[in-house]
């Protein structure tokens, strides 16, 4: 549920000590109040986890007269990116909505080591996932608002005591993200195959900071597949 914050725009509020979507929300309320305030509407918004945050978009997107808005937030689930939907993007009005969502629910097949807590059974935490994915898909309806969904990326961390069943889910989830985007007639932009050694989901090597986040040479490469894919669809950004 919004809450109102003010007189002039919506907030969801806190939702705990303990989650990623607090983080940043301070900071938020009050980028979206100016925007709100100014009459600018967004041409690109950009939603979703670290892999958002951390895109420096300016130093790929930068058209004259655009307007581009990141409101990635790291450690950010589809749980929180539903609820916090409307304040961060919709309200906002903005042309284009790139929504890169899902890395982090996977988490939950982790466990918890410390706590000697098992992890979720992968069905559950898949099936969440994708419900909370649609929701996000549906408040765009009877909006100005066109949502673009974007592919999860692949991963290498070994470390991980789930690192196969975080993979699976990856395949899993891009493949509803994939028939979802058709049936809903959607644009869909797959960043993971062109970030895997094609016909395996082999991570290419030199493209991440950690076997997770992209470095420059990740972002470069998802830059270039998102511009060419809107291009098709004569969307210049």
């Amino acid at each position: 549920m919004v809450m109102k914050v003010g007189h002039d725009y919506a907030s969801p509020g806190y939702f705990s000590l303990n989650v990623s979507a607090d983080t940043r929300r301070k900071e938020f309320d009050i980028k979206n109040h100016t925007l709100i305030e100014n009459k600018l509407k967004p041409d690109f918004l950009f939603i979703g986890d670290s892999i958002t945050h951390y895109w420096e978009l300016s130093a790929y997107f930068n058209k004259p007269g655009q307007l581009i808005i990141n409101r990635g937030i790291g450690g950010d689930t589809t749980t929180y990116l539903s609820q916090r939907l409307f304040a961060d993007a919709l309200q906002l009005s903005p042309k284009y909505c790139i929504i890169g969502i899902g890395i982090n629910d996977s988490l939950d097949l982790e466990g918890d080591y410390w706590k000697q807590l098992p992890g979720l059974p992968y069905n559950d935490v898949l099936t969440k996932a994708k419900e909370n994915y649609i929701d996000i898909i549906e408040q765009f309806d009877n909006t100005s608002s066109m949502p673009i969904i974007v592919s999860l990326l692949p991963i290498n961390i070994p470390i991980s005591l789930c690192e196969a069943k975080r993979k699976k889910f990856i395949c899993d989830f891009n493949d509803f993200l994939y028939s979802y985007s058709k049936e809903k007639n959607l644009i869909y932009v797959d960043y993971y195959h062109t970030t895997v050694v094609p016909g395996t989901t082999l991570l290419l090597e030199g493209i991440t900071y950690d076997g997770l986040h992209p470095n420059a040479n990740g972002y470069n490469i998802m830059a270039t597949v998102l511009k060419n894919t809107l291009k098709k669809q004569n969307i210049i950004i």
